[in-house]
């Protein structure tokens, strides 16, 4: 037998959908680990290693595995990828005329219908 008339089935809705990547992500990045002979997060020894990139153009694993960023347009692509996750993308403002608002002119003209012929072929009569 079903819900009774009226009623819902599901009254608080379908759960929202996790994202799957990010929450695995906070989870991993959350464990500590040792790191320069201290206990940290997975979260400030990723900050420190983009930290590093961005600083020198090198990246030191913990294992001391190092390497190099190969071109200036890699260290760029990464410096500016830091700083949107610092800053967020830039905003580009749009304006109208010499930098004004923009204005949006809503204009309603509906055709007269009282003066339709019966006999009319089905034409759009003629705005008055």
């Amino acid at each position: 037998m079903g819900a009774p008339i009226g009623s819902r089935n599901n009254p608080n809705g379908r759960p929202p959908k996790s994202k799957a990547l990010t929450n695995m992500l906070e989870v991993a990045l959350g464990k500590t680990h040792l790191y320069k002979g201290k206990s940290v997060s997975g979260k400030r020894i990723l900050a420190d290693l983009v930290a590093s990139v961005v600083v020198t153009g090198r990246l030191q694993f913990p294992d001391d595995n190092e390497i190099s960023i190969v071109s200036i347009k890699d260290w760029m692509e990464f410096a500016k990828w830091a700083y949107e996750r610092i800053d967020g993308k830039p905003v580009q403002p749009i304006s109208g005329e010499e930098g004004g608002a923009i204005i949006i002119e809503y204009v309603n003209t509906p055709y007269p219908t009282s003066n339709v012929s019966p006999e009319s072929s089905g034409d759009t009569p003629e705005p008055k």
